[in-house]
Order: C-alpha cells, then sequence, then structure tokens
C-alpha cells in the first residue's frame, strides 16, 4: 500500500527558472539547504516545522537539451515517518515547464530505505544508503 499526494501544475518558465525556485529557499520551505547529490543533506525550516532528511536523486534539466529534471528526496519531522518526494520538470510547449510533485509513504519500503538508522549508523540514513554509500 502507498500513501500518496500528487499534483501537476504547468508553469510559464523554462525549466531551469524552474529548477532554481524549487532547490532554493522559498518554494518547499522558507529555509532549504540540498546538498545536490545522492546521499547529500537536506534540510526545510519555516516558521514551527522543521524538516530533515536525504537526497535520492538531483538531476538538474538541460535546457539546451530540453532534457527533464529529477528531484528526489526523503524528508520527516523527529516525531512522524519519513515520505519520499519526487519532483519531475519536463519541457511544457514553448517558455513553459511541467512541474509533477508527488509526495508517497511507501509502507512496503520504509523497512528498506526510509526508517533512519541510529544516530552514527551511515550518518542516520536509511539503509539504501549503505549500499550507495
Amino acid at each position: 500500500m502507498v500513501e500518496q499526494i500528487e499534483r501537476e501544475l504547468l508553469l510559464p518558465a523554462g525549466a531551469d527558472e524552474v529548477w532554481q525556485i524549487v532547490t532554493s529557499s522559498g518554494w518547499l520551505a522558507e529555509e532549504v539547504h540540498l546538498e545536490l547529490f545522492p546521499g547529500g543533506e537536506a534540510s526545510f525550516d519555516s516558521e514551527g516545522c522543521s524538516k530533515h532528511g536525504w537526497v535520492e536523486e538531483a538531476v538538474a534539466p538541460r535546457p539546451d537539451e530540453q532534457s527533464a529534471g529529477r528531484l528526489t528526496f526523503w524528508w520527516g519531522t523527529d516525531d512522524e515517518p519519513a515520505t519520499r518526494v519526487e519532483l519531475t520538470l519536463e519541457p511544457g510547449g514553448a517558455q513553459a515547464t511541467r512541474l509533477r510533485v508527488v509526495e508517497a509513504r511507501p509502507l512496503e519500503l520504509l523497512d528498506v530505505i526510509g526508517i533512519p538508522l541510529a544516530e552514527g549508523e551511515a550518518g542516520g540514513r536509511g539503509p539504501a544508503m549503505l549500499v550507495a554509500a
């Protein structure tokens, strides 16, 4: 079973501009810090809420090739289960980008990659990071 929320937006901007917006402070949270490589740290702070996690995948779009971009990360607060967020940016026409956002809590995967390890084990990331690290 997967608990999931999906949203798709057509934005009047190029994929490189949308990428800058979604990976910077302001859109996902007031303060955003992302290390844009697999296993990189991720933190999101807004008034009254702080989430932390790690980056699973970060592929910036290449506007010169009209290629898609993709950012996938896990986030959660200390008192709630982690969820997986996937942002996909695809060309949507002349100076437009289709942004698809999927946030899921794949219950069958949490035992594999979503449950944080004890502090000090693989930097507190899930078991999948042990394999990738």
